[in-house]
């Protein structure tokens, strides 16, 4: 049985606001589709560093239009939904697998290749809340997943002045 990546568990009846996305970004089905703010109005896929995000987007996988803004998403910043990605674990460079003592902790995003993860060896930036999950079998295997929560410590934190 293949696994479901992105909003596992909605909880906003409204739905999602259109947003813009940066230039050349790119998006694939077996990643997450965390962004944040290019300060210009458009998103971009959060990566490793980040510190603050607007939410998630909903896109087919594919590579965003080379004009900023001309590819066009659905953006949800619902604190209360539930989003489930692929968790970076290879036993050298990410050394956590997921497990429930890790329940209600919060962990960084890692890009690689172009793949966004839950990153739960690091909490530098502490984006997200780990609410679920499932352990990858073997450091290769690349079957592990998390299902995470924003952060609201770490949502619209940047001020107009």
């Amino acid at each position: 049985m293949e696994v479901r990546y992105g909003i596992i568990k909605p909880s906003n009846p409204v739905g999602g606001v259109p947003i813009g996305m940066g230039a050349s970004e790119v998006i694939k089905a077996k990643s997450g589709r965390f962004v944040k703010s290019d300060g210009s109005g458009r998103a971009e896929i959060a990566g490793d560093g980040d510190t603050e995000l607007i939410g998630f987007v909903e896109l087919a996988e594919q590579t965003c239009s080379s004009t900023e803004g001309g590819t066009k998403a659905t953006l949800f910043s619902d604190l209360n939904m539930v989003i489930r990605i692929p968790l970076a674990y290879d036993g050298s460079t990410y050394t956590v697998n997921y497990s429930a003592s890790l329940l209600n902790k919060t962990c960084d995003l890692a890009d690689i290749s172009n793949i966004q993860k839950a990153n739960l060896t690091d909490s530098d930036e502490d984006t997200l809340v780990v609410v679920g999950g499932q352990a990858a079998t073997s450091t290769t295997a690349d079957d592990g997943y998390v299902d995470v929560m924003l952060n609201p410590n770490k949502m619209r934190a940047t001020g107009v002045a």
